[in-house]
């Protein structure tokens, strides 16, 4: 497998995982028998694309509210039971100078043999307009954490014994179901197939029209029925003039340029995984077929 899609994938095989409601309250991350929390926290900032608000919550006491988007930790907005936090909390956005700090008080809250579980909520105004902060990545590199988890159940296939006949394919060709129609939506995606992985739009003149691997699709949808809200109100503050097309790329600030493409046009949405470093093309041809 093209290691430049794991985090995508991994992202994806996320959503197949049901969240663990914890009685005090937040969604469960990591049980006491994890054999690192940390890893559960980065995981879990590295999969919040649009801007969010998420408390950290540890039963030894300890809990930490970071303000994180676009797998960026932005800022620390508040923090209990931690030492010496005033570094982090004092600074309107983080920076190269406070990751240290950072790192010290992440691996303070997420301590082995304690549950950790997260709170997320709406980011505050005041951070809607950071756009630097600390790059997951970055952080996790330093603390020597994987982020993609799917790394270890996708081995490298072993290499196929030379034959003469042409090899049966084991994995079925992507599928195109098509509704009838020619929506913007749907001439958008058709026509920039080399680039997008696996697409579906859901409401309009060509709901149900999905392209791609059945697995990658389902993801899409239920990502959408996770984050369709906040994605509108997303589209809604970048669009200029009430219900006209518009268009935006979650996390197309990764190395890799792996992300999900959102666009609305005509009550619909388009939702897409972006092929490789493709993201600024598809982006291009996006204002190209708006002209």
């Amino acid at each position: 497998m093209n290691k430049a899609l794991l985090p995508i994938l991994a992202r994806l095989h996320s959503l197949q995982s049901p969240a663990i409601i914890d009685p005090a309250g937040g969604r469960l991350i990591a049980a006491a028998m994890d054999p690192s929390p940390i890893t559960a926290v980065m995981r879990e900032i590295n999969e919040t694309m649009l801007g969010r608000s998420l408390t950290f919550h540890s039963d030894a006491g300890p809990n930490m509210t970071l303000e994180v988007a676009g797998r960026r930790v932005l800022r620390m907005a508040a923090a209990e039971g931690l030492a010496r936090a005033d570094t982090c909390l004092s600074a309107p956005a983080l920076e190269d100078g406070q990751k240290d700090d950072l790192i010290r008080l992440l691996h303070a809250l997420a301590i082995p043999g304690r549950t950790l579980r997260v709170v997320s909520t709406p980011i505050s105004n005041e951070a809607e307009g950071v756009s630097v902060g600390l790059p997951v990545a970055l952080l996790a590199d330093l603390m020597l954490v994987e982020l993609n988890g799917i790394e270890a159940e996708t081995p490298e296939p072993e290499p196929e014994p030379e034959t003469t006949e042409e090899p049966a394919a084991d994995t079925p060709a992507p599928v195109l179901q098509a509704a009838t129609g020619a929506s913007l939506l749907g001439r958008f995606a058709r026509a920039n197939g080399q680039v997008l992985m696996a697409w579906m739009i859901a409401g309009g003149e060509e709901d149900g029209a999905t392209y791609g691997p059945e697995e990658m699709v389902s993801h899409l949808l239920g990502f959408l029925e996770i984050e369709g809200e906040a994605l509108s109100q997303q589209l809604d503050l970048i669009s200029t003039v009430p219900g006209a097309p518009v268009c935006i790329a979650l996390g197309a600030n990764l190395a890799v340029g792996n992300g999900i493409l959102c666009a609305r046009a005509s009550n619909g949405f388009l939702l897409a995984l972006i092929d490789g470093d493709s993201t600024q093309t598809i982006l291009r041809a996006w204002t190209a077929a708006l002209a």
